[in-house]
């Protein structure tokens, strides 16, 4: 399993290992339970909950992906851009819908700051935003799994 890694046979694809850890996100927050457990932040680890839990009722799992080249994917929102999501969807085979998820974080003046660059998330709430894209999952390399949080689901305004 890898990066543009093909099964043999008859054209078939295998999933990559991003797609196995996003289905596998999605089927944790389907099943939010209120379990905690105190571990490593392996995108597999169950219950949801168990990768740095920040607060006692998680339902989402926020994840980063990379490239092929090895660069944070990020999507603007205002001025800044954000490299965390929640998924809502796994289609066809490999394709999912990502939601953009913003730290109660706010950046500074430039316009080239983002939130890329923090490495202690306990202290921040996270929301939701207004912002969904589709994406194949083939066209990443890695994953990255934050935090186990508790969200609205409802669609922030701002």
């Amino acid at each position: 399993m890898g990066c543009g890694k093909r099964k043999s046979g008859a054209g078939s694809r295998e999933d990559n290992c991003v797609c196995t850890a996003v289905r596998a996100i999605k089927d944790l927050q389907d099943n939010a339970v209120d379990e905690c457990v105190e571990c490593e932040t392996d995108c597999f680890l169950s219950p949801l909950g168990a990768v740095s839990p920040i607060n006692n009722r998680p339902n989402t799992r926020i994840f980063k992906l990379y490239t092929k080249n090895g660069d944070v994917f990020k999507v603007k929102k205002g001025y800044y851009k954000l490299p965390f999501f929640r998924v809502k969807d796994v289609f066809d085979n490999c394709c999912a819908t990502l939601q953009l998820v913003k730290p109660d974080w706010t950046p500074g003046d430039n316009e080239d700051d983002d939130a890329d660059g923090l490495s202690n998330f306990s202290g921040f709430e996270w929301k939701l935003t207004d912002i969904c894209i589709t994406v194949d999952l083939e066209c990443f390399c890695a994953i990255q799994c934050v935090a186990d949080v508790h969200v609205d689901l409802e669609c922030d305004e701002d």
